[in-house]
């Protein structure tokens, strides 16, 4: 099987699975409890705290680590949390962001929260500055990288658009071993992460909090993680997703050169195959991750389901598009992208296992696919 579908081009690597049974035999009991055994799992937790930072290159002095089902958990207690604890009545946002930020703002709204919706140019780019004017806002809420497109949004600049006292809320779930997250320079106030998305255990992520932040828990029980987050933390999942963090960001240079060079033969690929006829949504400065783009006139859903069933070949469509659905991707009508197009589009995901041999198995099986299509 080829991988080229976000949700799968990341599966867990392979020296964090050799590792999973020495740390359950190592850390088995809940970390909440009293004996010397739970101190051991609390004092591992503390050290995957200080090993996150130190790959975010985040004073250990400015921020405490919140740990999460995941990215959705993350952002869900970062932005309903955030405003259940101090009055915000206006919150500027990305509209090409995850449905995990868009979802809790838009139930905001529905209680009487004013959302600023900020202009996106046409390759997905943040254009806050004739938003900002005339909307001064307390919160402002993106994606760093977005997740069908590889965009990458100027937080630096987003950050001078929106001066202190405004805070700043970001989704960086596909950051993460992926490009640096301005902490400090961009004076970021929340950061959500997931450890899936770089290799490790799809049950762990992690919500960073500035100091000084107060949040309101969304989960009620126990009062664990300073009654901002209850529950019984999985110090097994904890310490794989510290793991996966080192070893990702370790190597981000180089594997962001080696994922570009696949980026760029894959782009070639298609416009030799098109003849220059199929756009592409990624501009060459997005993350090399992932490259979105559309053949005309093909349901893109189809073309996944084809190339899955017959290639063993897995891409991915955008985030709501499917073949039963008359819903597009929301990121590509920001970007003023026609609907009929948009349902044509297909993502792919390159990850730390994506090779040469992958892309050469996808643009051999897109001509065969496509003659169903004629």
């Amino acid at each position: 099987m080829h991988y080229f579908d976000y949700a799968a081009a990341c599966p867990i690597r392979p020296e964090i699975v050799e590792r999973y049974p020495a740390y359950c035999r190592c850390y088995f009991v809940n970390p909440h409890a009293s004996t010397i055994f739970a101190e051991e799992c609390r004092r591992a937790i503390l050290a995957a705290e200080r090993r996150l930072l130190y790959c975010l290159a985040i004073p250990e002095e400015s921020a405490q680590v919140l740990w999460c089902s995941g990215g959705t958990e993350a952002l869900n207690l970062a932005i309903l949390g955030l405003t259940e604890t101090r009055k915000i009545r206006r919150i500027a946002f990305d509209p090409t962001a995850h449905p995990a930020m868009l979802e809790p703002l838009l139930k905001l709204q529905r209680q009487h929260t004013e959302l600023v919706s900020l202009p996106v140019n046409h390759q997905g780019l943040l254009q806050p500055n004739t938003a900002t004017a005339a909307f001064p806002c307390s919160l402002l809420c993106c994606c760093q990288v977005n997740n069908e497109t590889g965009q990458v949004q100027d937080l630096l600049r987003l950050r001078q658009a929106f001066n202190q006292p405004c805070l700043f809320c970001i989704d960086a779930v596909q950051s993460l071993g992926k490009i640096h997250i301005p902490w400090q320079e961009a004076q970021l106030n929340l950061v959500a992460l997931s450890a899936r998305k770089i290799g490790g255990p799809a049950s762990i992520g992690a919500l960073i909090v500035r100091k000084g932040i107060k949040l309101t828990s969304q989960i009620l029980g126990g009062g664990q993680q300073h009654a901002l987050r209850s529950g019984t933390l999985d110090t097994v999942a904890i310490q794989l997703f510290a793991d996966c963090a080192e070893l990702a960001c370790q190597n981000r240079v180089k594997e962001a050169e080696r994922l570009r060079q696949l980026n760029q033969i894959l782009r070639q690929g298609l416009q030799q195959l098109s003849q220059g006829k199929w756009p592409i949504f990624s501009n060459p400065d997005s993350v090399p991750d992932i490259l979105c783009f559309a053949i005309p006139g093909c349901e893109g859903a189809l073309v996944a389901r084809f190339l899955a069933e017959q290639k063993n070949i897995l891409v991915g469509t955008g985030s709501a598009c499917s073949a039963e659905s008359k819903k597009t991707s929301h990121v590509l009508a920001a970007m003023g992208v026609p609907p009929d197009l948009a349902r044509c589009a297909l993502r792919i995901s390159f990850g730390y296992n994506s090779t040469q041999e992958n892309l050469n198995a996808l643009l051999k099986a897109l001509p065969e696919v496509l003659q169903k299509f004629r």
